[in-house]
């Protein structure tokens, strides 16, 4: 897969945001409260890259991103 086929993480920057854990970024739906798991570690960080680059918000904890709807 392709970066380019998720341009909607950082187009829609409102529903989607990254979790920082101790394991590292996640990429959170918190609107419908979901975790976006890709199977590929080379373009996840490319995603989380490009989310960050964008200015996507960024919470310490899931449960912030969800209650900030």
């Amino acid at each position: 897969m392709s970066i380019n086929e998720y341009t909607y993480l950082w187009t829609k920057k409102d529903e989607f945001v990254l979790v920082n854990t101790e394991y590292g970024y996640g990429i959170v739906n918190k609107k419908e409260q979901t975790v976006l798991s890709i199977s590929d570690e080379e373009l996840e960080k490319q995603l989380i890259n490009k989310m960050l680059e964008e200015g996507n918000k960024v919470y310490e904890n899931i449960l912030d991103a969800y209650a900030d709807v």
